[in-house]
């Protein structure tokens, strides 16, 4: 696993405050609805600010946030590809 997906795994868990353990979340882990994590707008807001911070990536636009924040594996190749 990189450091990347470890970082992301314990921003979601930290920032989000999510009640899940780290090992509970894959690269494969749905972000939305039922399956996935069960986060919100106000969540992804959250994430964009963390992102850029811990990250120096920067999320501009909606269309790109719609394509980062699928799943954990869509942020981590997005960081990879923008750092």
């Amino acid at each position: 696993m990189s450091n990347t997906i470890q970082k992301l795994k314990d921003l979601l868990i930290t920032r989000l405050k999510l009640k899940v353990d780290a090992d509970q979340i894959t690269e494969d882990t749905q972000l939305f609805g039922p399956e996935g994590l069960g986060l919100d707008s106000i969540d992804v807001l959250e994430l964009v600010v963390a992102i850029k911070k811990e990250f120096g990536v920067e999320i501009a636009d909606r269309q790109t946030a719609e394509k980062v924040f699928t799943s954990v594996g869509s942020i981590n190749k997005y960081i990879k590809e923008n750092r």
